[in-house]
């Protein structure tokens, strides 16, 4: 399912872990990432 919706446009990422606190933190560091890659 992955391989078929990920796209340039709109990737998937898989967030490893148990902990939702860690998880948020995880998935808000990616949107940051993509962001400052995006404003460069």
């Amino acid at each position: 399912m992955l391989q078929k919706t990920s796209t340039t446009f709109a990737p998937w990422h898989i967030l490893e872990s148990v902990d939702k606190k860690y998880a948020r933190i995880k998935a808000l560091q990616i949107v940051v990432d993509t962001l400052e890659k995006a404003l460069d």
